[in-house]
């Protein structure tokens, strides 16, 4: 009977989960799960349980619950149901920005005996995900190709759409805004051509702060807003948090980038209050460096001072080197502009300490990749170079028909003729 009443909650609990009905179908699995007397019953019931947490922006709490998993796989001694389980829980760490830990999961999941295809080809989305957070691109890059070259072979449209997002948002960070807009706008023909009853259609929402952040880099305001507004209602209706604190930091920067500063600092406060809760400490630097800008322009320079020293303190934990990067450049402005030369030179110092560790000098020109808006070209390698540098590199290969071309930036047989990943 205990049995029987447990699959009709799963059951239930599955059509909420497609309703979006997050929290209602947390608490039916979790009451299924009392019940339940077998492993892998047990292992379905907690996996879904993560995701739906996941969902609310519930990371702390997924985590525990993928830990419990973790459990019942080592107890059935089942290499499938651990490679599952170890990735459930590094896709909790990456949310949480314990991108060190992701890695290292996905690695054992990786490296089980036996691991689905299903299960590999995310963990690979996984692994770029944390290497963006770590600022490692060019490894980034590696696994985001595996995973799109997996998607498409195994015509998983999710996936796909997924990964092509998150390859959007990394050129977006490095600056190729329209590169980044055009895998995100990918991403989005295959969301919007979801049937609506289609569970997958929830993350249309998310997509969308995606897609705004090339339209607000370029000072395409009122696209970006039309995005996220829509995107914040139906975030508010679902209870969607991770995506309405990025829906308020969008909103944010554009308010101050209109200058219009009384606005921007509320919008701030709100999205780093949801960051601090959910645990996304990646936003939370995010948002207290757009605090900070607000503070510098508002010519309240110690105040300023003050948010990108809490910011860089969480970046600096989390290993966001990218985010280091940028609180060590405002940090050097700030202690110029007060006199304080010799602090401004020491941020100098390790800002170009991290230009190299993040391998973002251009391979061709010795230039920094991603200072300014332009396009870029990844090589098979992962590094990347500017898009104006292309040419010179292929006419690099006059009179050697027929070889490889070596990377410049690491010497190695990185591609074919021509040098370019496309």
């Amino acid at each position: 009977m205990g049995q029987a009443l447990a699959k009709r909650e799963m059951d239930k609990g599955m059509k909420q989960y497609h309703e979006q009905r997050f929290a209602e179908a947390v608490d039916e699995w979790s009451s299924a799960l009392k019940k339940m007397t077998k492993a892998r019953n047990k292992f379905e019931a907690l996996g879904n349980i993560c995701l739906a947490l996941c969902d609310l922006g519930k990371y702390r709490d997924a985590l525990t619950h993928s830990g419990l998993q973790i459990e019942v796989a080592n107890d059935t001694d089942d290499p499938v149901l651990k490679s599952e389980a170890f990735l459930m829980y590094a896709i909790c760490n990456e949310k949480l920005s314990e991108f060190t830990k992701a890695i290292s999961y996905c690695r054992y999941c990786l490296q089980t005996e036996k691991v689905a295809d299903r299960t590999q080809s995310y963990a690979h989305l996984c692994l770029g995900n944390a290497y963006v957070g770590l600022s490692e691109f060019p490894k980034a890059w590696g696994s985001y190709t595996k995973a799109l070259t997996l998607a498409r072979t195994k015509n998983d449209k999710f996936l796909e759409l997924m990964t092509s997002a998150r390859v959007g948002h990394m050129f977006s960070l490095l600056t190729d805004y329209d590169t980044g807009l055009a895998y995100c706008c990918k991403a989005w023909d295959v969301v919007s051509g979801l049937p609506e009853g289609d569970p997958h259609v929830r993350y249309r929402r998310l997509l969308a702060v995606y897609i705004a952040t090339p339209y607000r880099r370029t000072g395409r305001y009122n696209e970006a807003m039309d995005y996220c507004e829509d995107a914040m209602k139906l975030a508010m209706l679902y209870g969607d948090r991770p995506v309405q604190a990025r829906c308020l930091l969008t909103f944010a920067d554009i308010h101050r980038k209109r200058n219009d500063l009384e606005r921007a600092s509320p919008r701030y406060e709100s999205a780093y209050s949801i960051m601090s809760e959910t645990g996304d400490r990646l936003g939370q630097v995010e948002a207290l460096s757009g605090m900070a800008k607000t503070a510098t322009s508002q010519r309240d320079l110690a105040k300023a001072t003050e948010l990108n020293v809490k910011a860089l303190d969480i970046a600096q934990k989390i290993g966001n080197k990218l985010e280091m990067l940028r609180c060590h450049a405002r940090l050097r402005t700030l202690y110029a502009a007060t006199g304080d030369e010799t602090l401004a030179h020491r941020h100098f110092s390790v800002l170009r300490q991290l230009l190299d560790e993040m391998e973002l000098l251009c391979g061709v020109c010795d230039e920094v990749v991603g200072e300014r808006p332009e396009k870029l070209d990844a090589l098979r390698c992962g590094h990347f170079i500017h898009g104006r540098c292309s040419d010179y590199l292929a006419r690099s290969t006059l009179g050697r028909a027929g070889k490889t071309r070596p990377c410049p930036a690491c010497r190695r047989k990185s591609s074919e003729n021509p040098a370019l990943y496309t």
